[in-house]
C-alpha cells in the first residue's frame, strides 16, 4: 500500500495539467490526505493487533484488520491508478501492478466474506452480551 501511495504523490508532483502539476490542485492533495489517513490507520491497527497476537490473544481482531486493510488497500491503489490516467493503466507502470496485487489480497487467505461470516460475525455473536429483559 505505501507503495502505490508514494507512486501517486511522486506522479502528482511530476504531472503537468493545463500548466500546473497535479499535486497543486485541492483535489488531488485532499485525496492524498484522505489516502495518506487510510494509510496510517492500517498500520496502527497491524501494530495494535500484532501487541494483541504476542499475548496470545487477537484473532478476531486480526481478521478485523485484514478485512479493513484489504479493502483500503484495494481503495488506495485505485485512487493512485487514477492519478496517474490512462498512464496507470499502463503495464509497465509499478501502480497498474499494484492495482492488481491489491485485489487479490482480500481473495488469498481467506475470502472477506469468509472471515466476516466465519471468524468475525461468530465472534461477535459468541462474545455478545445477553439482552436484559
Amino acid at each position: 500500500m505505501r507503495a502505490a501511495y508514494d507512486a501517486g504523490a511522486r506522479y502528482a508532483r511530476e504531472r503537468k495539467v493545463f500548466g500546473k502539476a497535479l499535486a497543486d490542485y485541492q483535489l488531488t492533495l485532499a485525496k492524498l490526505g484522505l489516502l495518506g489517513a487510510s494509510l496510517r490507520a492500517c498500520q496502527e491497527m497491524t501494530y495494535h493487533v500484532a501487541e494483541l497476537m504476542d499475548q496470545g490473544k487477537g484473532q478476531m481482531e486480526a481478521s478485523l484488520v485484514k478485512l479493513y486493510a484489504c479493502r483500503a488497500a484495494e481503495n488506495l491503489t485505485r485512487e493512485a491508478l487514477q492519478i496517474h490516467g490512462g498512464m496507470g493503466y499502463s503495464e509497465e507502470t509499478p501502480v497498474s501492478r499494484y492495482f492488481v496485487d491489491a485485489r487479490v489480497l482480500s481473495i488469498f487467505e481467506g475470502a472477506e466474506e469468509t472471515l466476516a461470516l466465519k471468524v468475525v460475525a461468530r465472534e461477535l455473536l459468541t462474545n455478545a452480551a445477553p439482552r436484559q429483559a
